[in-house]
């Protein structure tokens, strides 16, 4: 039986890819066929008792050769779906995406099509769901104009604000704007004509401001806009759940 190894990281997207780096370090290690016996934990959590856990310190050399070699060897499509998949909250996200990797390697990017593997099965899961709530969100973020700065706030479940700093960067290239997850402490900062990036402490002061005449012409046109005999609450709270709805100007 093969010992069990739990690589234990810091709960973010470098912490992860730092571990997927190690996890292959030490399977390449093993005399023993591979079976699936390395786990990824990120962040804080209990003693996994009957296996040697290994504190993983987050390394960028290690972060850019785990990218590349995805990169490069499944292509960009596979890259950008394990990337989602990262994204998503779930415990288990890093142990799925190694499972598929170590996978993905041996086969091909055909292992994108074989669901009746768990690990890709569980890869497309979470790669969906980041997929469905980043959808939603680049629709529904308002930025608030600060004078100087747009200021956007997010509580998303996922981690998104890294896959959405690019796409607001191509719409407002000329802004100085910040994307702040207040979830995570995490803010995507863009100064005009240059690119994102990512900031994160918690120490992070994120500007504040009032409402300004635009929001108030906002809320008043989505007021006057419905039409009451046609009001529909359940299907509202179904096209647009209500935990979206914390920093969209016309909820407030």
């Amino acid at each position: 039986m093969s010992e069990q190894i739990v690589l234990r990281c810091e709960d973010s997207l470098e912490g992860i890819f730092t571990a997927l780096f190690d996890a292959f370090v030490c399977k390449n290690k093993m005399k023993a066929p591979y079976t699936d016996s390395i786990s990824i934990a990120a962040g804080e959590g209990e003693m996994t008792l009957f296996a040697r856990e290994i504190e993983v310190q987050t390394d960028a050399q290690k972060v850019q050769k785990t990218v590349y070699s995805i990169q490069s060897r499944l292509g960009y499509p596979v890259y950008d779906t394990l990337l989602h998949a990262l994204c998503h909250f779930a415990e288990d996200r890093g142990t799925a995406v190694l499972g598929y990797l170590v996978r993905a390697f041996a086969q091909g990017r055909g292992i994108s099509d074989q669901l009746a593997d768990p690990f890709a099965l569980r890869v497309m899961e979470l790669s969906r769901k980041v997929d469905n709530e980043l959808d939603k969100l680049l629709g529904f973020v308002r930025f608030q104009d600060l004078g100087s700065i747009l200021v956007a706030q997010l509580a998303p479940k996922c981690n998104i604000v890294p896959l959405m700093m690019d796409h607001f960067s191509d719409r407002f290239p000329d802004e100085n704007f910040i994307l702040y997850d207040e979830n995570r402490n995490l803010a995507a900062v863009h100064e005009a004509g240059h690119r994102c990036v990512l900031v994160s402490g918690e120490q992070l002061q994120i500007p504040q401001g009032h409402m300004d005449y635009f929001a108030v012409l906002w809320k008043q046109y989505f007021a006057t806009m419905e039409i009451r005999e046609r009001h529909n609450e359940q299907c509202q709270n179904h096209l647009l759940p209500k935990w979206y709805r914390k920093y969209m100007t016309e909820w407030n």
